[in-house]
């Protein structure tokens, strides 16, 4: 190896510290003259001590401990620790994207810590399915979709519609969609594009792994609902399901209130009914997950209107119960 000049030591020792170092991994004045003598830098105590000081004032936060030995390490990181957990944590289990592009990305976030706090992290990874297997086309949908909202268009793309019972096994249909996108959601294990279809009157959601051949078109995208209404709309959604948009009265036994508050929000607005009893009034996305939703709480939970969306969630009811009696 050739001898690395002064200005090329500080990045190699800078690489260093972020690398290896943590508050329970020091490194100490010696530790790193042997390492940049290895590197065959022209290293010495002092120009360690210098060279730190010049990554201090141009805002690394190296953190000296004080002694005979002077021992360094990395305090705060553009991500913490709980950050990289959190965002690691969120990726490993999804189901759009294939094993292979879910531990390179992850080794990016992991690559922001010390080597040491990046193993603790990787041991209590739970990956979860690998089904993934078109995470490029994800990866390409994702550009495509960022371009179109940061630029107002309407984007088209074919979407793999699961296969119908008469279908042959594993085979899909494939529709064409133009829509103007809003956003990209995760939900559970997968990701999707919410947006609105033509006209901008339907709001719309798609599934990222279910895209294919996304393109920007150069079509002015359709006018949609401010952030603050597309957060209630969000918010009345159960699942990734869209349906008809109703203000629904539920009722509730006592015991829900803290659900209900996780769910609608804390300022949702809750009124007393009888002993014990409470019921609220929300905008949400009638569509078969929330009358699982709903049923999942019975007896504790039950619609007091509209009438047809009450009426609906009782013959769905019967209709199951049916279903089970027959069994």
């Amino acid at each position: 190896m050739s001898a690395i000049r002064n200005k090329q030591r500080l990045i190699h020792l800078y690489r260093y510290l972020m690398d290896n170092t943590d508050e329970d991994h020091q490194a100490t004045t010696n530790d790193l003259v042997d390492f940049l003598r290895r590197e065959d830098a022209n290293a010495s105590r002092k120009t360690v001590k210098d060279d730190i000081e010049v990554l201090i004032e141009e805002g690394i936060d190296v953190i000296v401990s004080k002694s005979f030995y002077n021992s360094y390490f990395v305090g705060s990181r553009i991500f913490e620790v709980p950050e990289i957990k959190l965002l690691a944590d969120g990726i490993a289990p999804n189901k759009s994207i294939s094993g292979e592009k879910k531990r390179k990305l992850i080794g990016k976030l992991l690559s922001l810590l010390s080597i040491h706090q990046a193993e603790k992290i990787e041991k209590n990874l739970y990956y979860g399915s690998n089904s993934g297997q078109v995470s490029e086309q994800v990866y390409y949908s994702t550009d495509r979709i960022t371009e179109a909202v940061y630029g107002g268009r309407k984007i088209e793309f074919m979407y793999r519609k699961p296969a119908g019972s008469g279908a042959a096994s594993g085979e899909r249909e494939s529709e064409r969609i133009v829509m103007t996108p809003v956003m990209i959601r995760s939900s559970g294990d997968l990701y999707y594009v919410c947006g609105f279809g033509a006209g901008g009157r339907k709001f719309e959601v798609y599934r990222l792994d279910r895209m294919t051949r996304t393109k920007v078109l150069p079509l002015k995208g359709d006018p949609h609902i401010s952030g603050s209404e597309l957060s209630r709309l969000l918010n009345g959604m159960f699942g990734m399901e869209t349906g008809a948009l109703k203000e629904v009265t539920l009722e509730c036994d006592d015991e829900l209130e803290d659900m209900i508050r996780e769910r609608f929000g804390e300022t949702v607005g809750i009124r007393r009914s009888i002993k014990g009893r409470f019921y609220i009034k929300a905008t949400v996305s009638v569509s078969p997950s929330f009358y699982s939703w709903v049923f999942r709480y019975s007896p504790k939970m039950r619609i007091l209107s509209p009438q047809g969306v009450r009426e609906e969630y009782i013959r769905k009811a019967k209709e199951a119960a049916g279903m089970t009696s027959e069994r």
